[in-house]
């Protein structure tokens, strides 16, 4: 279905990724494809950096989110199986997603903090009060807009960098 470099993705792959909750379930195909893609790029640059691996009690957490999203331990276990699965490959799987979350919260939250001016002014644009809850609010939608394009232009670095295959079908 896809290829990133030597590492060959299949709709296995997707299935998995949504089990665990590295994706969300459902959606267009198309777009579960492209998600897992941008999870294997960033997975494959924080592995190139050598980002520490989360504690246990984080990756047992989001197991057990996933545990039940599928309906309990048993249908999990079923899930995994029937996707080639097993615990300990689930635990790694969980484990990358959680690092990558990680990196990218510290690479690019810092980096998105706007000034004080800026959201005075986003706060108060269109006449508004600068009351404290529109201030808050104005930070909020800053950083997530900021940090969402910091992400982006990272991603976009990375995929030019990279050998991805998409093989939709015809």
């Amino acid at each position: 279905m896809a290829t990133i470099g030597e590492q060959a993705l299949t709709w296995r792959d997707v299935e998995a990724a949504r089990l665990l909750g590295s994706i969300p379930a459902g959606g267009a195909p198309r777009d579960a494809v492209e998600r897992l893609v941008t999870r294997e790029l960033m997975h494959a640059e924080v592995e190139r950096l050598a980002v520490a691996p989360p504690i246990a009690a984080a990756v047992d957490e989001r197991l057990e989110r996933a545990r039940q999203r599928a309906g309990g331990a048993e249908a999990f276990a079923r899930s995994l199986s029937a996707l080639g699965l097993n615990e300990a490959r689930a635990r790694e799987w969980v484990a990358d997603d959680l690092a990558i979350d990680v990196y990218v919260d510290q690479r690019f939250t810092a980096a998105a903090q706007p000034t004080d001016v800026e959201v005075s002014r986003e706060a108060t644009a269109g006449g508004r009060p600068a009351t404290p809850d529109a201030l808050a609010e104005a930070r909020r939608r800053l950083v997530q807009t900021r940090r969402a394009t910091l992400v982006n232009d990272w991603l976009t670095g990375i995929r030019a960098r990279s050998n991805v295959q998409i093989a939709w079908p015809q």
